[in-house]
């Protein structure tokens, strides 16, 4: 099995992809705060396309609706998490005994 990584199969429609995204200006879709689109990419406040659905678990690298704006920091905490997992994560209910 391969490890390389599906966002290079087509490096082009990728960077179009992105430049589309990127062009639109909109604020990061995780915090809401606004993405300063020149930062470099090395810094932790530029700008990232985002998979919604990761592509760890099945989503595509070149689906436009798959993709949202983010700051890096933020899609680095995200990791490979759906908004699923969050409301899982916050509808389970915690016990402190058993009745």
């Amino acid at each position: 099995m391969s490890n390389t990584n599906p966002r290079f199969a087509n490096g082009n429609l990728r960077r179009k992809l992105r430049a589309r995204l990127k062009s639109e200006g909109r604020p990061c879709a995780i915090c809401g705060r606004p993405i300063d689109y020149a930062l470099p990419a090395n810094d932790p406040w530029s700008f990232e396309a985002d998979e919604i659905v990761p592509v760890s678990r099945g989503g595509s690298p070149f689906d436009y609706d798959n993709l949202q704006p983010t700051h890096r920091r933020c899609n680095q905490l995200k990791s490979n998490h759906m908004p699923v997992d969050e409301m899982a994560k916050r509808l389970t209910v915690v016990r402190s005994r058993e009745w």
